[in-house]
């Protein structure tokens, strides 16, 4: 039987086999009572019998005195949990947040570094070495994670060009450029010149000096003017480099217009025989106011060396200005006489002569003095010979030693010619009764007179003299020296005649 106050079940053998009963714990103030269906609900428990009016009660208190008395009704952990992963959220976004910040600050710090770098420099050729540090304006923090792969040792500054290269920093490239020009004209300096109307303006470039620039310079001549009347002028040269700059400078001209021809001197008959060869050009001198070497040209297109007759052969000397002059002469060609006797025949006897009286080392003006000294006390004079042909004569003279004016001087020229001293004959010119020949011997580059002939009445010879001297030498009241002047060249001025000992046939040196 149960007991509802507390009463106990108990087995058959006496033991009590009820649980204990559990009960809800009483909140204070509140009664739970049921309804006619059975349903809980809980009423607030009367202190006293109701008036009718609110009772006002004493608030519960948050924590029993009697934990024991009235235990707490159990709560829900879940709040505890909730927060818990607020937290962790919140460290997660404050990782995030520093590893942005972080990452800002790197991004920042590279851009800084970055700002540093110039990509583009400029220099101007031949002027300085690049480097690397041309490329930053101011000092990057690891300047040992700076690379390029560009060596500016090796690069060409004196060539005006685009260098393309990469600078690396903190492992990104970075395209860069030198960029190497040339704004600097050349500069130079003039040279005077003098030149002739008729020569043209020479090369431009040859009239500068001194020029100086890191690339190839041309030159031209910018607006020349007419300079075909001769004068004084400035002529504007321009200097020109490899990059188009220019330089202007002006080159003074001092330009002689030429309108005088050449001379041609010694251009005189002369005559040849059948199956000889003939020597157009010797003693021919052509001379010119400013040509030092102009033009000769001989037509001796009318000449047959096979057939006797007068032949003319024509001379022309023109010189750098175009200015020419010709002489006309007569070659006579006849057949060879009864007894002739050829050139080098008469050069060998020469040869043997002049190894006689001529030593080694001896000057030209030595041995020619030796030469006419030699004839003229050699050849004793005859008036009259058997000589049909100069070389005739000349042999004849070595051979006898005898002969008059025209075998004596033959018999000096061929001296001379084997000795290799430039000479050529003048014939008495105009003459009344009887002609002379003597010899025109040039010696340290000026020309002089020498006669090796015997002279009645004159016991010496004459050696080197001028023609002034010659023709003021007077004999028995006449001079007989006359000769056609203009047709040989100018002879010295200056007199040698103190240095020349004629008894002892010496000459002292100038």
């Amino acid at each position: 039987m149960n007991s509802t106050n507390g009463g106990t079940n108990r087995n058959p053998d006496g033991r009590n086999n009820a649980r204990p009963v559990q009960r809800r714990p009483v909140v204070p103030g509140n009664t739970t009572r049921r309804n006619p269906a059975g349903q809980r609900r809980t009423v607030p428990n009367a202190a006293r019998p109701s008036t009718g009016h609110p009772v006002q009660r004493r608030p519960a208190a948050k924590h029993p005195v009697n934990a024991k008395q009235n235990p707490p009704k159990k709560v829900d952990q879940k709040p505890v949990k909730t927060s818990k992963g607020v937290v962790g959220l919140l460290i997660g976004a404050a990782v995030i947040l520093l590893v942005v910040l972080l990452a800002a600050g790197v991004i920042r710090f590279y851009q800084n570094e970055i700002a540093l770098l110039k990509t583009e420099v400029t220099i101007e050729a031949g002027t300085v070495k690049p480097e690397l540090g041309m490329y930053f304006t101011g000092e990057v923090t690891f300047p040992d994670l700076v690379k390029c792969n560009l060596n500016f040792d090796e690069v060409n500054t004196s060539l005006p060009q685009t260098v393309n290269f990469n600078i690396s920093i903190y492992g990104v490239n970075n395209s860069c450029r030198l960029y190497i020009v040339d704004t600097v004209p050349p500069t130079g300096e003039p040279v005077a010149q003098e030149i002739f109307a008729s020569q043209g303006l020479p090369d431009a470039l040859s009239c500068i000096t001194n020029i100086s620039d890191v690339t190839e310079v041309s030159a031209y001549w910018k607006d020349p003017p007419d300079i075909s009347y001769g004068g004084n002028y400035f002529l504007t040269a321009a200097l020109v480099d490899a990059s188009g700059n220019e330089t202007y400078i002006s080159v003074p001209f001092k330009v002689t217009k030429d309108d005088m021809p050449p001379e041609i001197k010694g251009a005189l008959d002369f005559q040849s025989y059948i199956g000889d060869s003939v020597t157009y050009r010797e003693n021919i001198i052509v001379t010119d106011d400013y040509d030092p070497n102009p033009v000769l040209t001989i037509d001796n297109s009318n000449v047959n060396m096979d057939e006797e007759g007068v032949y003319e052969v024509t001379y022309t000397a023109t010189d750098f200005s175009g200015n020419s002059t010709s002489v006309t002469v007569d070659l006579t060609i006849s057949e060879k006489p009864e007894g002739y006797i050829e050139p080098e025949v008469v050069y060998e006897e020469a040869r043997k002569i002049l190894d006689e009286i001529t030593e080694p080392g001896m000057t030209e003006e030595e041995i020619a003095l030796q030469i006419v000294w030699w004839c003229r006390y050699n050849i004793r004079f005859i008036l009259k010979t058997n000589s049909d042909s100069w070389t005739e004569a000349a042999y004849n003279a070595y051979l006898y030693r005898t002969g008059n004016c025209y075998s004596t001087v033959y018999a000096v020229k061929a001296l001379l010619d084997v000795a290799g001293i430039e000479n050529m004959v003048i014939e008495r010119w105009p003459y009344e009764t009887a002609t002379h020949f003597w010899n025109y011997v040039k010696l340290n580059g000026e020309w002089y007179h020498c006669d090796a002939t015997w002279r009645e009445g004159y016991d010496s010879y004459f050696f080197m003299y001028t023609t002034k001297e010659l023709q003021n030498f007077w004999q028995g009241g006449w001079n007989g020296f006359q000769y056609r002047v203009d047709d040989y060249p100018q002879s010295a001025t200056e007199s040698v005649q103190s240095r020349i000992d004629y008894k002892n046939h010496t000459i002292e040196e100038a």
